[in-house]
Formats: structure tokens, C-alpha cells, sequence
């Protein structure tokens, strides 16, 4: 509804001709409100060929996929299967995923995974970023994950927490600081040209089934050692 008024807006505003005095708007329940034919006519063609696309299997889960704390199967699996695409499209060593359990908006269900369960998922256009981070950076990240109680994380075989360049994987917004991540701020984001969303949906398609599993790879940031 606020989308229409500010299009109208935008539109009297565009003719001098017009003085705006007053602002009034309603909600209507379009489930008791009769629907304007015409309007439904233009619409309709345009519905059925986006639930075709938004209802198209991807591919299998083999268990319900949940977010939780220190780890999940549904953080591990998005950190994972983001690692593995954006490691085709970084030209050196991914060390580390981190993304933040706020930004995975649904579950997944064990059954058929649709395009549709995918953009409830990650609702969001952010884009995979690549940072490289100074040894404080690291400890600064690690400390975060302890005070946060974990989020979702991946880290690579061949990665030394002690050893530089240290590339971490995240989304252009967790880079430039959302969700307080401020030992990301002002390091320079390799984009790789993909939106996250995009990655999963790529990725289920190229599986005929999926799953995940705990591994207590939260020991690496919850040690005290």
C-alpha cells in the first residue's frame, strides 16, 4: 500500500498544475473486497508465470534443515555449500565463511526444496564479498563468535589461523558492519559478482539431494587455547 501511495506522490509531483492538501489512505481486506477485473486481467498472466518459476524443485532434503546456536545444520549448510561456489570464483585460498543466523529468515523442511523455499530463506540481495583480514582482525572475529554464541561458519582444509593473507568469505552487508561485525569495516571487498540468495539456488540445482551435518567446528572459535 505505501508502495502506491508513493507512486501516486512521485506522479502529482511531477505536474505543478497540482498543490497537494491532504494525504488519506485505508487497508481493504482483499478477501471480502471484490477485485477489479481489468486490474486482475493484467496481473494474472504475470502471477501464474512467477509461481511456475518460484515453485520449481531444486532439489532433495534429506532432513529438516534448522538455525541454531553454536551451530546448526542449516548454517553449516549455507556456509558450506557458499565456500564451495565462491571458492570457483576467488582466485586464491577461501580460509573462512561467516555469515549471521539473523539473516537466514526460514527453515528448510526435509522433502522437496522449491525456488520459492530459497527466497524465504534469504529474502536479502546481498552479495558474496571475499576480505582479507590482519591477525588482530582474526582474534577481534573470534571473539565476536565466542560473545555471540556462534554463527554460521565454514572454514577451509588447508586454513592456519596464525598465517596471512586470511580471506573470509561474507555478504556486503555483514562487510561493511551490520550486525555489529565492525573488524570488517573499511577492508577492501573483492566482489565476486554473485548475489548469496543466487549460490544456494545454484548449487540445489546442481544436487539432485542435499543434507548436512554437526561437526563441532565451533571448537575452533570456542576454545580457550
Amino acid at each position: 500500500m505505501h508502495y502506491i501511495i508513493t507512486l501516486l506522490l512521485l506522479g502529482l509531483l511531477q505536474n505543478t498544475d497540482y498543490q497537494l492538501v491532504e494525504i488519506e489512505y485505508h487497508n481493504s481486506d482483499i478477501s471480502t473486497t471484490k477485485v477489479d477485473s481489468s486490474i486482475w486481467n493484467i496481473i494474472a498472466p504475470y502471477k501464474k508465470t512467477l509461481d511456475a518459476d518460484m515453485n520449481e524443485v531444486l532439489c532433495y532434503a534429506k532432513t529438516d534443515l534448522k538455525k541454531g546456536q553454536p551451530e546448526s545444520l542449516l548454517g553449516n549448510w549455507t556456509a558450506d555449500l557458499c565456500l564451495e561456489e565462491a571458492q570457483d570464483l576467488f582466485q586464491d585460498t577461501i580460509d573462512m565463511v561467516l555469515f549471521n543466523n539473523g539473516g537466514l529468515r526460514a527453515s528448510l523442511s526435509e522433502g522437496d526444496i522449491t525456488k520459492r523455499d530459497i527466497y524465504q530463506l534469504m529474502p536479502f540481495e546481498n552479495e558474496l564479498v571475499v576480505l582479507s583480514l590482519s591477525l588482530d582482525d582474526v582474534d577481534d572475529l573470534m571473539n565476536y563468535l565466542k560473545y555471540t554464541g556462534g554463527q554460521p561458519s565454514a572454514f577451509s582444509e588447508w586454513f592456519k589461523i596464525d598465517e596471512l593473507p586470511f580471506y573470509v568469505l561474507t555478504t556486503d552487508y555483514l562487510a561493511n558492519g551490520g550486525d555489529k561485525m565492525r573488524f570488517f569495516n573499511n577492508k577492501h571487498q573483492n566482489v565476486l559478482g554473485v548475489k548469496m540468495r543466487d549460490a544456494i539456488i545454484q548449487y540445489c540445482f546442481e544436487k539432485d539431494t542435499i543434507a548436512s551435518q554437526l561437526d563441532n567446528r565451533h571448537l575452533y572459535f570456542m576454545s580457550d587455547e
